[in-house]
């Protein structure tokens, strides 16, 4: 990023609604600074009814590219000249490039939980992992959990029939790995390699999802939750010497993926990072 804008300086950008909230602008922008681009990264909020002029405007404005957030991961497909296969398959969009008028839509939430994971020095693959949750997030990370090569991940939902839904959807593409709608008393009695809570449970309140002490074994834990930086979950997992990591590193490799999506170029991990913790309390 350059302290002077010039006729030649790329525009990125966040769609949603809202998005005076949303971390990505210091953080995108930190990035472009530290690798010397002639870029610059605002939000804009885009109303639902507006999306297919906002779509447009990628184009007649030239905007290099854009992060696309609640509620319009979906709603943007139809839009698009291209999408990803995985993301096609999740249904949902978060990053889209503009390479001279054509617009290609990818999900980086998905790859960016699964970087996240390393913090837990875990592979998904050949293990038992459940969801939280039936959501668009537990959508991208189940697709995610599922290519990466997971042996069974079991989804719980206090609506049973989205739990169901998504995965008789699901299964039609990923037939190597067992997906389930349980109960939560399923999560329960299942020893794990992994939770994942999905939901908002926690970002409001003191709730917990799930009450950790009731469960068989779990072995780790994954709040995609971000702010606060420890959850009640999370806490109780503390508490438990339940090895857990927060959202914090979802969103930060998510951004890190939108980066290299748009530039090619490999993302400045660290500086992201630091810009992150210095917002997040």
């Amino acid at each position: 990023m350059t302290e002077s804008i010039s006729g030649a300086t790329e525009i990125y950008g966040l769609i949603g609604d809202p998005v005076e909230h949303s971390y990505s602008p210091r953080m995108m922008n930190a990035a472009f600074s530290s690798m010397n681009l002639d870029a610059r990264y605002l939000a804009f909020q885009v109303k639902a009814e507006e999306v297919s002029k906002a779509i447009a405007g990628i184009r007649a404005l030239n905007v290099a590219g854009v992060n696309v957030t609640v509620p319009h991961k979906s709603s943007v497909i139809p839009y698009l000249d291209e999408v990803t296969p995985l993301a096609k398959k999740i249904g949902a969009v978060n990053t889209i490039s503009n390479v001279k008028g054509h617009l290609t839509g990818t999900n980086t939430d998905f790859s960016g939980f699964i970087r996240s994971l390393k913090t837990l020095n875990f592979s998904p693959k050949n293990k038992t992992i459940a969801l939280l949750g039936s959501g668009g997030s537990a959508r991208a990370l189940l697709a995610g959990l599922a290519d990466a090569g997971a042996l069974r991940v079991i989804v719980h939902n206090r609506t049973a029939e989205r739990a169901e839904k998504l995965v008789t959807e699901f299964s039609q593409y990923f037939p190597q790995t067992k997906l389930e709608a349980v109960s939560l008393q399923t999560i329960h009695e299942t020893p794990l390699d992994l939770l994942v809570n999905t939901t908002t449970v926690g970002m409001f309140s003191s709730d917990i999802p799930v009450d950790l002490k009731e469960c068989r074994k779990i072995s780790l834990l994954a709040d995609i939750i971000y702010s606060p930086r420890q959850t009640s979950l999370l806490k109780q997992a503390e508490e438990l010497g339940i090895t857990a990591v927060n959202g914090i590193g979802m969103l930060l490799y998510q951004g890190c993926d939108a980066f290299t999506f748009w530039t090619g170029k490999q993302a400045p991990e660290e500086v992201m990072r630091n810009q992150l913790l210095s917002l997040i309390e």
